[in-house]
């Protein structure tokens, strides 16, 4: 069964995978060769597996997360 929930900071875990948030403007640069089955459209916002991601980038954006406005973006 396919469980979804969003942790306080709007990261989205599904099936023990997690994925983090991004609006259209705030993607990635290399985002077009992400795996497309490592990537979630919900309404305006892109969740993206942190398995595209490496350690570091994931730890500086969670730290940044709190302060940008996608947190009054994301689904509630």
């Amino acid at each position: 069964m396919n469980k979804l929930k969003l942790n306080n900071n709007n990261i989205l875990k599904l099936n023990n995978k997690k994925y983090i948030p991004f609006l259209i403007h705030q993607l990635p640069k290399k985002y077009n060769e992400f795996n497309i089955n490592n990537i979630i459209k919900i309404k305006s916002t892109i969740y993206i597996s942190t398995e595209e991601f490496n350690n570091k980038f994931i730890k500086n954006y969670i730290l940044t997360l709190n302060y940008s406005n996608i947190n009054k973006n994301c689904i509630k």
